[in-house]
């Protein structure tokens, strides 16, 4: 599947989902509701277009934990619905950015799950309810409850009783989309401007990418990394969030 473009500035629109839509989207919710119900002690989001509503074929169930876990946390509770993860990854996306591990299901749908192995800054907790993100909580008291948040169309995504409205965010309306989303309006206009440029000169890839082996611990290789790498060891050491 091709890059997402970014949408035009002036881009408005409203979207109705047909029964198709809703019956895959719901789908998605009834497999992601038994993961986040067994990781619930961890506060664990689904986020992105799973959150939002405005999922497709393609979407994947993506569930992020904010804070510090370890790799054992996640994979006893899992194991009790036979999931095992096809694959572990260490991803750090820009040298100033938290070092996260990521598991990867070859479930069906297919999921992952992303964990901080070093705190996040707040706006890179900002960054999943700018995409939009729902808990446990609240999906159980309502399976098909949607979230407002921004896809990477810089598109706003607004849930209607029939499906969205979108509109493109600007730095000119990103007070209020920081609003809406209750988090910071740098964390939107650095969302606005990364994928501007991205979409000007291609996807710039990721700092760091790691594919560990099955004989490898997320910790043994964070120790690596950090002794290594010194970007990564300036990002590491630099573990104070406030």
């Amino acid at each position: 599947m091709g890059r997402e473009k970014v949408a035009h500035d002036y881009l408005e629109n409203e979207v109705q989902y047909d029964s198709e839509h809703w019956d895959h989207f719901q789908y998605l919710r009834t497999t992601a509701l038994p993961i986040l119900e067994v990781l619930q002690a961890y506060t664990p989001l689904l986020h992105g277009s799973i959150a939002r509503g405005d999922t497709s074929r393609n979407s994947d169930i993506d569930v992020i934990i904010l804070y510090q876990i370890t790799e054992f946390q996640i994979g006893v509770p899992l194991s009790g619905l036979r999931y095992e993860p096809l694959e572990r990854w260490i991803i750090q996306a820009t040298p100033l950015a938290a070092v996260k591990g990521v598991l990867i299901f070859s479930a069906s749908p297919p999921f992952s799950i992303t964990f901080p192995l070093i705190p996040f800054y707040p706006r890179e907790r900002d960054f999943y309810s700018f995409g939009g993100a729902v808990g446990f909580t609240d999906l159980k008291s309502n399976l098909i409850i949607r979230v407002p948040g921004v896809n990477k169309k810089l598109l706003f995504i607004e849930p209607t009783e029939a499906g969205h409205k979108e509109y493109r965010i600007t730095p000119e309306n990103a007070t209020l989309i920081a609003k809406q989303l209750n988090i910071g309006v740098d964390t939107v206009l650095e969302r606005i401007r990364v994928l501007e440029r991205r979409d000007k000169i291609g996807r710039t890839g990721i700092f760091k990418k790691r594919l560990l082996t099955p004989d490898e611990s997320f910790g043994e290789v964070l120790k690596e990394i950090n002794e290594t790498n010194p970007a990564s060891r300036r990002r590491i050491s630099r573990k104070k969030i406030s």
